[in-house]
């Protein structure tokens, strides 16, 4: 968090009280930021050159080919679910209005307590703010009113390393009915769903967990013949989501296991997850990750080029448990340091593997309970949210806000400019930069997204064939925070910069 201090040295020589809040200071507080942010930009755009400036590397251009379109862009959003469920009305504007959040992932099943409308008020909250706003139903684990408890719909079944859970071949008919059961209700409530997930992570279950697995001829099967007929009698115009993997395995294993199910004409989005993980005897570079993302862009191209293919869950590269870390993580890695591998988990989702829509895991998210002293837990609490919440609910029943996090600065680059509707193109991305550019609704415009995540500050230029030129200029670093910033600068080390071509 970024520290505010204001202190009246007349009376107050010692600076022991902080009167940023004080009415009475308002205006020289407002006056100070705003001379501070100045003072910012000044530096950023001087030309002093002090013996530990970043180097300044080579000269590097930056081609955008305008007649070479690539993919529709459908979205980018994030999860409400588990955590940060009761958010402040100021958490909510900045996840669903400054963000422009455009599809919202959310449970579907009743929770464990039997609670049926456990989302309905934070979902309501946001289509007020968004009315446009998609809403992805997903279910995680088979559950409703009438049967709560884990073995009234699983099995637990001997997999290769432990014991996971499956839906009753004798339930199946019974958890059918009640998806649509639970999708009518949400459209009652006025929520759009647009689409249904039909299970969370299908390839991972464990006992104890939230989970059901599946078998992909299996999953197949239960959409084609009991879930599609049911939500066609019932007049549910909503796409179905499918298989929504925990991970897609080593150059893209687990998504080639499940094209049964990925070729149904059933299955309208084919979703993924990007958990792919290592452990510390293990290669955990991200260029593991690059390669297996790569291989299901190849596998989508090949497989079912005409269908939507969504990244619906990461938490980009953090520590997951003792055992296992996703790909790019470190020990000793900053949180701005995991937000530039977002950047680059956000770059190869598109460019790589092709994908129409980016939604993080915790759009809104709580710091660690206060019970909780484990510096890797409470640091992974951290990692996976985007804005970020108090654990417990105030005398109001909210969740008040703590901060945007840097990750939050580094998608608002991708999501408050790539808009639904707009259309990737093909750039040739000189080293070591990695750049992804996006063609606007009515072809008079497009952004450019530049990552650089060296050490070293690079001039770029375009070549365009076309006459349009930067109309605006956006920069996330160490320093800024999604701010306007001259385009003509050196990108620096470590930053994301989006630009605003137009004529």
């Amino acid at each position: 968090m970024i520290a505010n201090v204001l202190t009246d040295l007349a009376i107050d020589p010692g600076e022991v009280t902080n009167v940023k809040d004080d009415p009475d200071h308002a205006k020289a507080f407002a006056v100070g930021k705003e001379r501070l942010a100045l003072r910012i930009k000044e530096a950023l755009r001087s030309s002093y050159n002090p013996s530990n400036a970043p180097t300044l590397g080579s000269p590097l251009q930056v081609k955008v080919n305008l007649d070479r379109p690539r993919q529709k862009i459908d979205g980018f959003g994030g999860s409400i679910a588990f955590w940060g469920t009761n958010p402040d009305d100021e958490t909510m504007k900045i996840a669903f209005d400054e963000l422009k959040t455009s599809v919202l992932r959310v449970q579907g099943e009743v929770s464990r307590k039997g609670l049926n409308d456990h989302n309905k008020e934070v979902l309501q909250r946001a289509m007020k703010i968004n009315p446009g706003l998609q809403v992805l139903l997903t279910f995680w684990q088979p559950r409703s009113s009438e049967y709560l408890e884990t073995s009234d719909w699983l099995d637990e079944v001997e997999g290769t390393d432990y014991f996971h859970y499956s839906l009753k071949p004798s339930m199946e008919d019974a958890w059918a009915d009640e998806i649509v059961k639970r999708t009518q209700q949400y459209l009652d409530w006025g929520i759009n769903v647009t689409t249904i997930g039909v299970q969370n992570e299908t390839n991972y279950s464990k006992i104890g967990s939230q989970t059901c697995v599946w078998d992909p001829q299996r999953l197949t099967l239960f959409i084609e013949e009991k879930l599609r007929p049911r939500m066609k009698r019932a007049g549910l115009e909503v796409s179905i989501t499918a298989p929504d993997l925990a991970y897609v395995g080593y150059q893209g294993s687990e998504l080639t296991r499940f094209l049964p199910t990925i070729r149904s004409q059933s299955v309208d989005i084919v979703a993924y997850h990007m958990y792919d993980s290592f452990r510390d005897d293990m290669n955990g570079s991200i260029e593991v990750l690059r390669e297996n993302t790569r291989n299901i862009g190849k596998i989508r191209q090949q497989e079912f080029p005409g269908k939507k293919f969504w990244m619906t869950e990461t938490t980009g590269a953090q520590w997951n448990n003792d055992e296992w870390h996703t790909y790019g993580w470190s020990r000793g890695m900053t949180e701005f340091d995991k937000a530039m591998r977002a950047a680059e988990y956000m770059n190869m989702s598109f460019v790589d593997g092709g994908a129409n829509a980016f939604l993080w895991w915790g759009l809104i998210y709580s710091l660690a309970p206060d019970h909780e002293t484990n510096p890797d837990v409470r640091q992974k609490h951290r990692d996976e949210g985007l804005v970020l919440v108090e654990e417990q609910q105030g005398l109001d029943g909210r969740q008040k806000l703590v901060e945007r996090t840097k990750k939050f600065f580094i998608f608002k680059q991708f999501a408050n400019f790539i808009r639904p509707g707009f259309r990737r193109i093909e750039v040739d991305s000189p080293e070591p930069l990695q750049v992804s550019a996006y063609l606007n609704r009515k072809e008079d415009g497009f952004v450019v997204v530049v990552v650089n995540p060296s050490k070293s500050a690079h001039p770029v230029t375009f070549n365009l064939s076309t006459n349009m030129k930067v109309k605006k200029t956006f920069q996330t670093d160490r320093n800024l925070n999604c701010e306007e910033i001259d385009s003509s600068i050196p990108i620096s080390p470590g930053s994301v910069r989006t630009l605003v071509f137009g004529n």
